[in-house]
C-alpha cells in the first residue's frame, strides 16, 4: 500500500465558484460533499429545469403513473418478474 495519501476531492475543490442556478457565493464547509445551490429555492429551481429539460427530450409532458404501472406489470411478467 502505498505511503501518500489520494486526494480525489482536489479536482473539483474549485470547479464550481457559485451556486449553479443564480451564482451567489456559497459558503464554504470544512467537510463534507460542496454544495452546489445556494439554498432550497435554487435547488427547486434546478429542479424543475432538470425535469422539463427531460420532458422536451422524451417529446412530451411526463408519463402518467398509471400507464408506467401497466407496462412495468407486462413486462415483467415477460420476463419472469426479472
Amino acid at each position: 500500500m502505498s505511503a501518500h495519501r489520494r486526494d480525489e476531492t482536489g479536482v473539483f475543490r474549485h470547479a464550481i465558484p457559485g451556486c449553479v442556478v443564480c451564482g451567489d457565493e456559497l459558503p464554504r464547509a470544512g467537510t463534507g460533499r460542496r454544495r452546489l445551490y445556494c439554498g432550497p429555492a435554487c435547488r427547486q429551481h434546478a429542479y424543475r429545469l432538470r425535469v422539463d429539460a427531460r420532458s422536451r427530450r422524451a417529446g412530451g409532458s411526463p408519463a402518467d403513473p398509471a400507464e408506467v404501472s401497466r407496462v412495468l406489470s407486462a413486462v415483467l411478467r415477460q420476463t419472469g418478474g426479472r
